[in-house]
């Protein structure tokens, strides 16, 4: 796939491009990225630097050094969690999967700090499911 992923925060004003590949896509589910997205886990993927670029809203990007050598971002009028950086790998720019407008260049391949899961995740495939926000019950397709 070399197709352009381009991604932007809930109200728009903060906005990505990034050209392929990715270096991975994965779930995380250390208690640092559920309180920083207020989720169950985080979908991760990243670029190289020289792949990633703001495209519009740099006025907005908020930086919050949650960790000692980890700074995440956020669009400082959604807030939603835009990118985040880790001085242990400096070449590289993750971002949340669900942030992307345009599908990703690979499947999922990895759980991150699994031992850190919400317990209450367990079972999940089990659930109903229910089409949109709706009462539709729909297959569950996992």
């Amino acid at each position: 796939m070399t197709d352009l992923l381009l991604g932007r925060c809930l109200c728009g004003n903060l906005r990505f491009e990034a050209d392929p590949p990715t270096t991975f896509a994965g779930h995380c589910h250390c208690e640092s990225c559920r309180r920083a997205h207020s989720a169950a886990f985080v979908t991760w993927t990243a670029v190289h630097e020289a792949s990633f670029r703001l495209t519009a809203g740099e006025e907005a990007l908020r930086v919050h050094a949650s960790s000692p050598g980890v700074q995440r971002s956020f669009c400082g009028t959604c807030g939603s969690p835009m990118h985040y950086r880790w001085t242990t790998e400096p070449d590289l720019v993750y971002f949340p999967v669900a942030a992307l407008e345009t599908p990703i260049d690979r499947p999922m391949q990895m759980q991150f700090s699994y031992e850190e899961h919400v317990p209450w995740l367990e079972g999940i495939e089990a659930l109903p499911c229910f089409r949109a926000k709706s009462r539709e019950r729909m297959q569950w397709a996992g």
